[in-house]
């Protein structure tokens, strides 16, 4: 990390009690049986979205466009709630060429060089590999048998959570709290585009004690 003048000791101080924040990204997948796929974040118990196959147990499938999420815990009370959409999914088939300005996605190195990935757009310090995204500063054929694909978009322009947010939708039997989130295209429940990523952060108070209503 360069050096910085930050200043030391900094803290960020709360009034709520025990805040905890949970957070969780998920792509999603509609051809799983949970709807989404690769789940990563602790303190999430489940997180299930509509899917074209049979149901995972204990999926409600929800209906296209749909989150339903289940924390491992219950909580006191919800400060809250962000979700937003990494649009990652590609597009069209697998290119060897790139057009100037134009966002793109490695998909194969073939035998290219640093200095021919460099001449196409790729960063200075980056060393190519699979998945690394540039805009090409240059119009040709990459060379070496590279190929790449543009980015296409999640389908969605924003993600709301349903309900009430101070609601506290607990349960002491299945699991933790539980938080149902839609997803919107100019005001139309949509689901996003698969591939699409997922991100849900959960500002929360602990408690020991499961509280009932406000």
């Amino acid at each position: 990390m360069a050096n910085r003048n930050f200043a030391s000791g900094g803290k960020l101080y709360m009034m709520e009690t025990k805040p905890v924040l949970v957070s969780c990204r998920f792509d999603v997948q509609s051809g799983n049986a949970s709807g989404i796929a690769n789940l990563r974040g602790p303190l999430v118990k489940s997180v299930f979205m509509h899917t074209s196959t049979t149901p995972t147990s204990g999926s409600p499938n929800p209906a296209s466009g749909v989150i339903y999420l289940q924390l491992q815990d219950n909580y006191n009370k919800l400060i809250s709630a962000h979700a937003q959409v990494i649009a990652d999914p590609l597009t069209g088939s697998d290119l060897t060429s790139v057009t100037n300005h134009t966002a793109y996605q490695i998909t194969a190195l073939g035998t290219a060089t640093l200095a021919q990935w460099q001449a196409k757009g790729l960063p200075v310090g980056l060393t190519p590999t699979v998945g690394q995204s540039f805009i090409a500063t240059a119009t040709g054929s990459i060379g070496g048998s590279a190929t790449v694909k543009v980015f296409t978009n999640s389908g969605i322009d924003h993600i709301e959570l349903a309900g009430h947010i101070s609601a506290r939708q607990q349960s002491a039997i299945n699991g933790g709290a539980l938080f149902i989130f839609q997803c919107l295209s100019g005001g139309t429940l949509t689901a996003p585009a698969n591939g699409s990523t997922l991100s849900i952060d959960l500002l929360l108070s602990d408690s020991s004690v499961l509280v009932q209503g406000e």
